[in-house]
C-alpha cells in the first residue's frame, strides 16, 4: 500500500532532525530521498513535517527561518536560561504558563489551516473529476445527522414540492 506524500514526507524529515539542533527549508527540500523529490512536495507539507516533529521556526537575518527544536520551558529553566520570567506572575496571571497556551492555541490554528486548505483541495479535485461540489457538502451534512432526521425532513419536502407541482 503507498503512503500519502504528506506521511512520506513527515517520516524523511523526522530521519532528518535527529542529531541536529537547526534546519531550514532548503535543507529539508534538499536532502529529501529522490523519489519524494520527484513527486514535488509542498513547502507546507515540509513545513508540517516539521511542527509535527515539535520544531519551531526562529526569524534569522535575511528573512530566513530556520527551525529549531521546540525548548521545555523546564529545560530552561535548568540551563539558566528565561530566568527572568521564572514563576513570574503579573497581575494573578503565570506568565510562561500563558505564553505555553498561547503557542499552543497558535500551532491548533496552523494545523486547522493545514486541514481547511487539504479539504478545499478534496473538493477542486471532485470538481475537476466532474462531481459537484455542493451536493457533496449537502452529503456530508445529512451523514453528520441521524438518518431518521434527515428522512424525516425529506419526506415533508417531498409533500411540500408536490402541494406546489414540483413533483409529478
Amino acid at each position: 500500500m503507498k503512503q500519502k506524500l504528506e506521511t512520506q514526507v513527515a517520516t524523511a524529515v523526522g530521519a532528518m532532525l535527529v542529531g541536529r539542533k537547526e534546519i531550514t527549508l532548503g535543507e529539508v527540500a534538499d536532502g529529501l530521498p529522490a523519489h519524494i523529490r520527484a513527486a514535488n512536495p509542498s513547502l507546507k507539507s515540509m513545513t508540517k513535517a516539521l511542527v509535527g516533529a515539535g520544531w519551531t521556526g526562529e526569524p534569522r537575518g535575511g528573512g530566513q527561518v530556520v527551525y529549531v527544536p521546540q525548548r521545555d520551558p523546564d529545560e530552561e529553566r535548568a540551563a539558566g536560561e528565561g530566568h527572568n520570567s521564572e514563576g513570574r506572575v503579573v497581575e494573578g496571571v503565570a506568565a510562561d504558563e500563558l505564553r505555553l497556551l498561547i503557542e499552543r492555541a497558535e500551532r491548533l490554528e496552523e494545523e486547522k489551516k493545514g486541514i481547511a486548505d487539504d479539504i478545499k483541495d478534496v473538493f477542486a479535485e471532485a470538481k475537476s473529476r466532474g462531481y459537484d461540489p455542493t451536493a457533496i457538502r449537502q452529503i456530508i451534512k445529512l451523514r453528520k445527522r441521524k438518518r431518521e432526521e434527515y428522512q424525516e425532513e425529506a419526506a415533508i419536502m417531498e409533500v411540500y414540492m408536490r402541494a406546489m407541482g414540483m413533483m409529478a
